[in-house]
């Protein structure tokens, strides 16, 4: 009997203390405070400045040194007299840390006190957030500042990390990019189609460390890895919302909290476990796929083609490529109006002659037609500018001067707009409108509202706060929202350019063709995180010239593998002679695509991987050497396990899959392995 209660109270004694290890503490000791729980340990020298002396994150020790990270911030200020500090922590006079004791984490607030004035001393206050049981920490900022100052950029968090042996950086620019880290900086303009989420990866092959900012009003900011031989600096730069500085107490606020972690399961593994959950919570991701109201032709799709030019070689083109592949071959049509590309936005009308004839032509043959124009840009040479007085809707510089963007096809000046001028608003609804009105199209593809960064506005008279912020983000939501409650016809649908993440719930289709592959690599970062609440379209753009230098078959490849729909090819160049073979391959991946609308809409991407055996490589143009074999893996809704090889090979090849076993697979040629 003495003994079985002596083992009850040792399991009850080993419980309390796993629980003890689990519930962050604040260990205070004569030279050095300790934040911890059972997954992450950072320890701060008590001293007459700040630093970190080491951060453990999921059992790797990240920082091992001291005096690399005593510059944590830098924030730029903006007096009444035009007074224009960039002020750092040693312009301050440092107070060091309290402790703020919550139900259920702890935080060390940091604080420095800075002279602006010769009156009062006005806090910066930093805090570092550990809740129990988590295996991320939280960083935030904020300060007093005398009345009439605002704060106009912020540089923070600035961690400076041992360099990995070996490591990798991965960035969120469309599909994902993997780079080997040289002496360079590698950075992500979110949300753009360099930065389609807002999170950073380095890993090796020991883990993986992850740094995030959690912002659920997609705010416009840089994220950088800055790589030196021993160092990286991870930081996040912003140009701030006026807004942000309440105007009565004088306070600056950050709007968010910048995340990190690190887990030795690898990169994938932290962003399904720590940037997958965020983005639930916010409004862009919170609606599976199958709960959005898209239309049933455009969720059973799976090729489109892209017409150029409105005369009877594309008309043939296109009616070629239906009659090949079959009713339902989407068409995203370019060069319908009569000005040449990238210039006379937005004065699209009157339409070429004959397109309305060639749009029935399509609808005639099953087909539909999404005709372009670009949601941002406005022309300074055209008529309407002048008319409509575009210059009050352009996008200004601080100092008043605007922003202007000229393109090497055109060659022309462009301003950008600001989404939330309400006369830009209301050209662009009625652009929308007046498009299925006239042209009786399926839709309108509106550019680069998912594809170009925000700019900071300082214009007067657009009803936002002056700066950077969420205005950007939040006047496309009102514009799309418009669109959609009274001018968005049945059955019709928005498409845009490019996929940042706060986008993909406003759009039904995102064109996905902007991710860099020059010097790294391609990871399937986006689809493993957003594969069940958005529909893709292409995978990076396809050849000008000639389709059978192997690029094409494997960017269709790579396309169909991460369940994005096909194409998005020149009909003029799919349909010669000379491309039969790169036709056939495509139309066997139509084919095969065309069974697994469930699986695509409804199932997630799990991972993408290499088979092993008889997978030769072959020189891919701008791609570098790849394997000629490639395959990914998905989940059913109901949890089963899916395999899809492709082939882009002329000749068969037998593979060896994870699980031991051997297939053969014919040329150009995919399949699906599985339930």
């Amino acid at each position: 009997m003495i003994r079985r209660i002596f083992v009850i109270l040792l399991i009850i004694g080993n419980i309390s203390s796993l629980s003890s290890q689990i519930h962050t503490t604040v260990v205070e000791r004569d030279h050095e405070i300790v934040l911890s729980n059972n997954f992450v340990k950072l320890v701060f020298p008590k001293a007459a400045s700040f630093d970190i002396q080491s951060m453990s994150l999921g059992g790797k020790n990240l920082i091992t040194s001291l005096g690399f990270n005593s510059v944590p911030w830098a924030l730029t200020y903006k007096g009444p007299k035009g007074e224009n500090p960039v002020l750092l922590p040693s312009h301050g006079i440092y107070k060091g840390y309290k402790v703020k004791d919550d139900k259920s984490s702890k935080t060390l607030v940091f604080t420095w006190e800075m002279r602006l004035s010769y009156g009062p001393l006005y806090p910066i206050n930093m805090s570092v957030t550990l809740p129990d049981h988590s295996e991320l920490v939280y960083w935030g900022i904020n300060a007093n500042l005398p009345k009439g100052w605002v704060i106009t950029n912020v540089q923070f968090p600035h961690i400076v990390l041992n360099s990995p042996e070996n490591g990798k950086i991965i960035t969120s620019a469309g599909w994902g990019n993997e780079y080997d880290m040289k002496l360079q900086t590698y950075s992500e303009n979110y949300p753009s189609h360099s930065g389609s989420m807002q999170l950073l990866l380095m890993h090796n092959s020991q883990g993986a460390f992850y740094y995030a900012t959690e912002d659920k009003n997609a705010c416009g900011k840089t994220l950088n890895a800055v790589c030196d031989e021993k160092m990286v600096t991870f930081t996040t730069d912003v140009v701030a919302s006026e807004g942000w500085t309440d105007s009565l107490n004088c306070d600056f606020n950050l709007p968010w909290k910048t995340v990190m972690g690190y887990t030795a399961d690898g990169w994938q593994r932290a962003a399904l476990k720590w940037y997958r959950p965020f983005t639930f919570t916010t409004e862009w991701g919170s609606k599976p796929l199958i709960s959005r109201n898209i239309p049933k032709w455009l969720s059973n799709k799976d090729l489109w083609i892209r017409a150029k030019g409105v005369n009877d070689t594309v008309m043939h083109a296109v009616n070629e490529a239906i009659k090949y592949y079959g009713k339902g071959v989407g068409v995203h049509w370019y060069y319908w109006h009569h000005y040449p590309y990238d210039t006379h936005y937005p004065d699209y009308f009157p339409a070429k002659e004959d397109f309305s004839e060639m749009i029935n032509e399509v609808h005639e043959r099953g087909g539909q037609v999404i005709p372009y124009i670009n949601g941002r840009l406005w022309d300074p040479a055209t008529p309407s500018y002048d008319k409509l007085n575009g210059a009050s809707a352009s996008c200004r510089k601080a100092d008043g001067t605007l922003y202007t963007e000229i393109y090497p096809t055109s060659k022309v000046l462009n301003t950008v707009t600001c989404p939330a001028s309400p006369l830009w608003q209301k050209i662009i609804v009625g652009l929308t409108d007046k498009i299925q009105k006239e042209l009786r199209t399926d839709g309108v593809y509106i550019d680069q509202i998912a594809a170009a960064a925000p700019q900071p506005c300082w214009a007067e008279n657009h009803g936002h706060a002056k700066g950077g912020g969420d205005f950007w983000y939040m006047a496309y939501r009102k514009m799309i929202d418009t669109i959609r409650n009274g001018h968005l016809k049945k059955d019709n649908i928005l498409i845009s350019e490019e996929n940042s993440e706060c986008y993909i719930d406003m759009f039904d289709l995102l064109l996905t063709v902007n991710t860099p592959h020059n010097d790294c690599r391609i990871v399937p970062l986006f689809p493993l995180i957003y594969s069940d609440r958005v529909i893709t379209c292409a995978f990076t753009y396809t050849p000008t010239d000639k389709l059978t230098k192997g690029d094409f078959r494997y960017e269709n490849m790579q396309c169909f593998l991460y369940g994005s729909q096909l194409g998005w090819v020149d009909p003029t160049l799919l349909m010669k002679d000379e491309s039969k073979q790169e036709a056939i391959f495509l139309k066997r991946l139509v084919e095969l695509r065309s069974k697994q609308h469930e699986l695509f809409n409804a199932g997630r991407f799990v991972q993408e991987f290499i088979p092993g055996g008889d997978n030769p490589m072959k020189s891919i143009p701008t791609f570098g050497k790849q394997n000629v074999v490639h395959a990914t893996e998905w989940m059913t809704p109901k949890g089963e396990k899916v395999l899809f090889v492709v082939n882009i090979d002329d000749v068969a090849h037998r593979i060896l899959l994870p699980d031991n076993k051997y297939i053969e697979i014919d040329g150009l040629m995919g399949i699906r392995i599985g339930h």
